[in-house]
């Protein structure tokens, strides 16, 4: 997954799926905690693990709630609404949670991780291109340049001596989301790889 991507998706979705304050950030918590689990492959790559756990008592703690019972509501509106599938544990196990991605172009393969040898299904982008060392990133299993004071680089303003991606004309973008109706993350990513060839084209 992509993180910037799925945060833009998300809001796109708001407008017609509403959700509390409080679900949206329990929605921010469950990606940040999804990231954070990054497992590294023997080829040196950093994955999103499809399943990923955290605690009730650090939702709590995080979206002050006051207890599990809160949690579980929280959760079973992310469920319905389709942004979250979870799997419970017996006991007092913590149950895994599995966002949905809004980038439906995704796809899962099994890695092994080499310092234990335990196999974890993850995400995977194949079509992503790797990232200019130079670029800042949102961080280290993201494969998309991005300004760290502009969340929409769409809009991000021309900054001297920062590594922005050149625009693309508005016609160029209505051109392409026209080949993606409905599907406001595979656009985002044609007017990213535009804006790529745009910039290799000004260095070469």
């Amino acid at each position: 997954m992509n993180y910037l991507t799925e945060i833009l998706a998300f809001y796109k979705w708001l407008e017609t799926h509403p959700l509390s304050p409080l679900i949206q950030a329990y929605w921010h918590l469950l990606m940040y905690t999804n990231n954070k689990a990054a497992v590294q492959a023997g080829d040196g790559l950093w994955y999103w693990p499809i399943r990923f756990k955290i605690a009730n008592a650090r939702v709590c703690v995080a979206l002050a709630l006051e207890n599990r019972f809160q949690v579980a509501r929280a959760r079973a509106h992310l469920v319905r609404h389709g942004r979250l599938h979870y799997h419970p544990h017996g006991g007092n196990k913590a149950g895994e949670y599995e966002l949905i991605p809004f980038d439906t172009e995704l796809s899962t393969l099994w890695i092994t991780r080499p310092e234990s040898g335990k196999r974890t299904q993850v995400w995977t982008q194949p079509h992503t291109q790797s990232a200019r060392t130079a670029a800042p990133l949102i961080n280290n299993i993201n494969h998309k340049h991005a300004s760290l004071l502009y969340s929409n680089q769409e809009d991000a303003p021309f900054m001297p001596q920062f590594n922005l991606l050149p625009q693309i004309t508005e016609e160029e973008k209505a051109a392409i989301r026209a080949k993606y109706p409905g599907d406001d993350v595979a656009a985002f990513n044609a007017i990213w790889a535009a804006r790529e060839e745009k910039q290799k084209g000004e260095t070469t």
